[in-house]
């Protein structure tokens, strides 16, 4: 069995906005037609989806392209809380300050939580979401990337920069069940199964 950390379509960056107040754009919506056929092979029977507004319309749009399959929110799945006190800044702080999130997890380089706080709430997460499934069920979570990452690095010998750099909007990390081994990254799920 497989494990699917999906990474949101396009969001509305908006960098006078909190980003769990962003939606998904038109472009996004339209790459979510693309990520269903990278799901469909996996067969799976429901979605299990962040409760941030971009991974919500992910989800939502993935589950209409799949039949409407049912979709189970779990906060515990939400990215790395950036609330209180971390604008965005532009496109390079952003990308310094996850490389600093990276290489110090314990550390509280912005945002409401380390890398380490954030990791042990969505693998609280991870874990809710798999004693929900069955036991031959393939799951799919639709989340965020700094937190599939986090997740990912944990059991694989991986750069997460490297990893969180490769990953386009949307994208998708396979991993094996039980034993979360890395499967294989599809980089850019926007782009439909030929």
């Amino acid at each position: 069995m497989k494990l699917l950390l999906v990474k949101h379509s396009n969001s509305n960056h908006n960098p006078h906005q909190p980003a769990h107040e962003w939606g998904i754009t038109d472009e996004g919506i339209a790459r979510c037609k693309s990520l269903s056929t990278h799901i469909v092979p996996y067969h799976p029977r429901r979605l299990f989806a962040s409760t941030m507004q971009k991974a919500q319309r992910t989800a939502e749009m993935v589950s209409a392209e799949l039949n409407d399959i049912p979709i189970i929110n779990n906060p515990l799945l939400e990215e790395h809380s950036r609330q209180s006190n971390a604008p965005y800044g532009t496109i390079e702080e952003f990308h310094d300050n996850l490389k600093q999130l990276f290489a110090q997890p314990d550390t509280l380089i912005y945002g409401d939580e380390t890398a380490n706080q954030a990791l042990r709430r969505f693998s609280q997460g991870v874990e809710s979401v798999l004693k929900q499934a069955d036991a031959d069920e393939n799951v799919v979570i639709i989340a965020h990337g700094t937190v599939n990452v986090l997740f990912t690095a944990q059991y694989n010998d991986i750069n997460r920069y490297d990893l969180w750099l490769r990953l386009k909007l949307p994208s998708i990390i396979v991993l094996d069940l039980p034993t979360f081994t890395l499967d294989s990254v599809i980089d850019d799920a926007g782009i439909p199964v030929s």
